[in-house]
This record gives structure tokens, C-alpha cells and sequence, in this order.
């Protein structure tokens, strides 16, 4: 089994103009990554039926849904304050600071497979708490790097493991791994 890989290095001093702006700056992402979510699901939908018949995932539906998770993953930490480079558009990173790997795993359980979304609910319950503290993190981040010029470091880890989290709660989602999301990696 395998499980989505992702880390953002801290840089030491970040525009503090660019912080300012960053929700206008995100919103061409936004649009991209919301239209290019709704293939995404519908695929993942086709993705439950295949593992439940076959017992393996789609290695082509699977590439797509990483392409999506990478990216979406890029855009979220850059919409989070943690880099300032400007993401890249699609599935090819750019300058980003960001490390993204996933290892594509055709084996699936079907029996959990079947009952994913049930499963989900703890998972799910746990994101929306920590996806609240995260908004207070990136809050008190904004104002902290537009008076000092650089992310406090706790607010940054805590915003990482945030990130790391929701993408293994994404990845499981879409049936892309049979590994429960755990908050701590």
C-alpha cells in the first residue's frame, strides 16, 4: 500500500505584498481546480465500480485523480501562505517549493472499497476540525508575514500536517489507497 507524500519547504522571508493579495492572486487556481475536479469525480465514481468488480484500481483513472491531487495540493499550501512562488497551472510543478509523490498500487480491497464513504466518516470528522484550526493558522499567518515578513514556523508545521492530512483524506476518498488517512504521517 502506499500513501500520498507531500512537504513544503519553509522559506525563511516571504512578500509581504504578496500576502496581502494572495486570496485574489489564488482565484485563476481556483477556477482550474474546481472545473477540473468535477472529471475527477465522476471518474472516481467509475474508479469504486472497477475495484469492486476487479479488485484493482484503474491505472489511467488513478493517474488522472494524482495529476488533480497534486495540483490540488500546490494550489492549497500556496493559497495557505506557506511559499510564495506562483503555482504552476496543471500537473506539472514549476518552482514551487513543494514535494509531491504517490506510488501507484493496483491492488484494492473490495470489501473496504464497498464501504469507503461509511469508513470516511471519522476521517472526515477529524478534517473539519483541523481545517478550522488551519483557517485560524492561516489568519493569524497572514498578519504575522505582512507585520514580521516570514510564516512563524509553529503555524507552519501545523498548517503542513494539516495539508498532509487532507490530501491522504482526498487520496482515500478516491479510492486511490486502501491506507486509513492518519493525521500524524
Amino acid at each position: 500500500m502506499s500513501t500520498p507524500q507531500f512537504t513544503v519547504t519553509r522559506a525563511d522571508r516571504q512578500s509581504r505584498l504578496r500576502c496581502l493579495f494572495r486570496g485574489l492572486l489564488v482565484w485563476p487556481h481556483s477556477i482550474v481546480m474546481s472545473l477540473w475536479q468535477i472529471p475527477v469525480q465522476i471518474v472516481t465514481f467509475f474508479q469504486w465500480w472497477i475495484i469492486l468488480f476487479t479488485g484493482k484500481r484503474n491505472e489511467g483513472i488513478w493517474r488522472m485523480q494524482n495529476n488533480w491531487l497534486g495540483y490540488a495540493a500546490r494550489v492549497w499550501s500556496y493559497y495557505g501562505l506557506m511559499y510564495d512562488q506562483y503555482p504552476n497551472f496543471g500537473a506539472q510543478q514549476g518552482a514551487e517549493p513543494v514535494t509531491y509523490s504517490f506510488q501507484y498500487d493496483a491492488a484494492a480491497r473490495r470489501l473496504t472499497n464497498f464501504f469507503r464513504y461509511l469508513m470516511m466518516i471519522p476521517a472526515i470528522v477529524v478534517a473539519i476540525f483541523v481545517m478550522i484550526g488551519a483557517y485560524f493558522a492561516v489568519f493569524f499567518a497572514w498578519f504575522a508575514i505582512l507585520i514580521a515578513g516570514s510564516h512563524p514556523s509553529g503555524l507552519f508545521g501545523f498548517q503542513l500536517k494539516v495539508h498532509q492530512f487532507m490530501i491522504r483524506v482526498s487520496s482515500y476518498g478516491m479510492m486511490m489507497t486502501d491506507e486509513y488517512p492518519k493525521f500524524s504521517a
